[in-house]
């Protein structure tokens, strides 16, 4: 779906809105497990052999609180 918005509220599906999951459980999750060593080869590895393209919150996870918070 394209323009897909994070909201801190439960969202309905019949609406058919650009709206997903709770922003607050989002950004909690983030903090709560920072980015290791697994997930930086996992995105390397998929950069190289599969995609293309990269998971920029893997490379840097600190935009997380400068565009939500």
């Amino acid at each position: 779906m394209k323009d897909l918005q994070a909201v801190d509220k439960v969202t309905n599906t019949r609406l058919k809105k650009p709206e997903h999951g709770k922003l607050s459980t989002f950004l909690e999750w983030n903090e709560l497990d920072p980015v290791d060593m697994f997930e930086k080869r996992r995105n390397e590895v998929i950069y190289q052999k599969y995609q293309h393209n990269r998971n920029p919150f893997i490379d840097h996870p600190e935009w997380v609180d400068l565009i939500w918070n």
